[in-house]
């Protein structure tokens, strides 16, 4: 049975997302990576000008 995971997707500021970090290349990139290990992809979770150290971010809640 292959395995099944979800992607977790965040960037916290607009120069993240100009730098090649925007949440359409996380996602196509963490979707790539997943397909070539063989796993299924169940949900995509996002937390778009949320900084890491915030553990309030909604997605992560």
């Amino acid at each position: 049975m292959p395995s099944r995971t979800a992607i977790y997707i965040r960037v916290s500021t607009q120069e993240q997302a100009m730098e090649g970090y925007s949440i359409q290349a996380q996602t196509e990139r963490l979707q790539a990576y997943c397909k070539a290990k063989g796993w299924g992809v169940f949900h995509i979770y996002t937390d778009a000008g949320f900084s890491g150290s915030n553990m309030q971010r909604p997605a992560l809640s």
